[in-house]
């Protein structure tokens, strides 16, 4: 009974209450700052912004001057690679065990690349590179007080990634299904515990600080009132076709972009590339302000009412190649909110189509445009709990929650018909690649055994984050303990199937999670594609 209970407080009580509690204050306090900054920086660069536009001789010196930001931008981002790219996906590669990082250069250099996106005006958000920290937080915990405990780390990674992407949205229901629908994909105990923990104590601390020095949480301040009459639902079933439509185009598109600069510009050095984007983002910032940006104040005009015109379809245009431009040549900033923006668009048209043509009374203008943002959300990225979770919580849509669910559904049956990934998938697997070019892949099949006071004893296997590409195909349990349990126990001896570019520290992630395996693995190792049959065990 004493081991159980050492081995409890060891193995889930520590990572899943202390260390993440420990975790989301340590990230809430470090995106209230980074928003903070970045909210500072932004107001700048809109004064120098519209100062230019009022006195356009300052235009070439405006110009000159996010040259220079840019520069200091693409010579950060060339020698610290870990700042590169959005947030989120690096977030969920590196949660997921496709790439690694470095924590300490992660949280500083991603702070600062961050500030220069925002102060440059490139179209990029501030929640990518929040959840990317929050990552890098929960590393630095484990690394600096649990070394003996390698198994909790990509726990505790998630609970700072759900405890980022909450303070950074103030959604924490929101953060928490963060950690099932993107970052493993999977519902556990266990996972959850660890991200409710991170998430209540990140978005705790974040409101404090924010009512300590009298600043705003929500990451949006418009209000809602109207209810929206089940006689109208047909215009969910619109703008959700509508919008699943563009998201899958939006998805293939970033394909054909990353295409092209990998290929057609591979030549060009990546730091004329990075000057280049700050220098065309500014030169289009001095004629049209909503065209640059995170997207943030031109939802809040949206909703608003204001600015839908004609014109409004080159904005999405221009914000749409500048975001996969810029994205694909990995400047630094979050995609969230940007996609957010595209997703106000298609609503406002739409809305503003409906009401002109007497289809839709003026009232109910503002919830197509929060359909039109949670349907795009959540098709693009193949997340309708988070964009029904979100739209609940950050856009004031609890009291039009069905019209809102049935635009997602929508949205999200055109893009499950025709077969697109997430667009964080896509952005996954484009960043793994690269981190991996020129690396040969071993593929494994083999048999571990768990070890007395293994992290995983007592521990569904759907709580156990394995190595990346690790398939489990068969379980053979200790047959002097319950075999009837379907939690691991010692003695259980499971045979799986991974690919890796790593076997020893993959060998070492199987035995932080396992214990020390002292026989030899009956294993055999081939080279090659993942699509290439894997031989028998002899």
């Amino acid at each position: 009974m004493r081991k159980d209970k050492s081995t409890y407080i060891q193995n889930i009580l520590l990572p899943c209450v202390l260390f993440s509690i420990i975790t989301g204050i340590v990230t809430g306090s470090l995106i209230f700052l980074f928003k903070a900054s970045a909210s500072f920086l932004i107001s700048k660069s809109e004064m120098i912004y519209a100062f230019t536009r009022e006195n356009p001789t300052f235009i070439p010196l405006l110009l000159a001057g996010m040259a220079v930001v840019g520069l200091l931008s693409a010579l950060l981002l060339k020698y610290v690679p870990d700042a590169r790219g959005g947030g989120i996906p690096t977030a969920i590669a590196i949660l997921r065990g496709l790439i690694t990082f470095r924590w300490v250069k992660s949280i500083i250099f991603v702070f600062v690349s961050a500030m220069l996106t925002y102060f440059g005006g490139v179209p990029l958000g501030n929640e990518g590179p929040s959840v990317q920290m929050g990552t890098a937080a929960g590393r630095g915990i484990v690394s600096l007080f649990a070394k003996k405990h390698p198994a909790w780390d990509r726990y505790i990674m998630t609970g700072g990634a759900c405890a980022g992407f909450a303070a950074a949205t103030g959604s924490p229901i929101t953060g928490l299904l963060f950690a099932f629908e993107e970052a493993h994909r999977r519902i556990s105990p266990m996972i959850f515990m660890v991200a409710a923990m991170s998430t209540l104590a990140g978005v705790s601390t974040a409101q404090l600080l924010c009512q300590l020095t009298d600043t705003s949480f929500s990451l949006f301040h418009f209000e809602i009132t109207a209810v929206m009459p089940l006689k109208y639902i047909w215009t969910a079933i619109i703008i959700g076709l509508i919008a699943g439509l563009i998201a899958s185009g939006f998805t293939r598109l970033y394909k054909t972009v990353r295409h092209f600069i990998k290929s057609t510009l591979k030549k060009v050095p990546f730091i004329v590339k990075i000057v280049c984007i700050f220098v065309i983002s500014a030169a289009i910032g001095i004629v049209s302000a909503e065209s640059i940006g995170s997207g943030h104040h031109l939802i809040d005009h949206l909703i608003e009412g204001h600015g839908v015109t004609f014109w409004l379809i080159i904005i999405f245009i221009i914000r749409v190649l500048l975001l996969l431009v810029a994205t694909n040549s990995d400047i630094t900033g979050g995609l969230f909110v940007p996609t957010l923006a595209f997703g106000a668009i298609i609503g406002a048209l739409s809305g503003k189509a409906m009401v002109v043509l007497g289809l839709l009374p003026e009232e109910f203008y503002p919830i197509t445009v929060i359909m039109g943002i949670a349907a795009f959300l959540g098709s693009s990225s193949r997340t309708p709990l988070i964009a029904l979770a979100f739209a609940a919580e950050a856009l004031y849509g609890i009291t039009n929650i069905l019209p809102i669910g049935v635009a997602i559904t929508v949205a999200f049956l055109v893009i499950e018909t025709f077969g697109i990934p997430a667009f964080a998938d896509t952005v996954i697997e484009s960043k793994t690649e690269a981190f991996h070019h020129g690396k040969k892949e071993y593929i494994i099949e083999a048999d571990f055994t768990v070890m007395p006071g293994a992290f995983v004893c007592g521990k569904e296997v759907r709580d156990v984050i394995l190595p990346p590409t690790c398939v489990i195909l068969s379980i053979q349990k200790n047959q002097t303990i319950n075999i009837a349990s379907t939690a691991l126990s010692e003695g259980d001896i499971l045979h799986v199937h991974f690919q890796t570019f790593d076997p020893t520290e993959t060998m070492e992630q199987f035995e932080a999670l396992l214990g020390h395996q002292t026989n030899e693995t009956n294993s055999r190792v081939s080279f090659g594609k993942k699509n290439q049959q894997v031989p028998e065990i002899i």
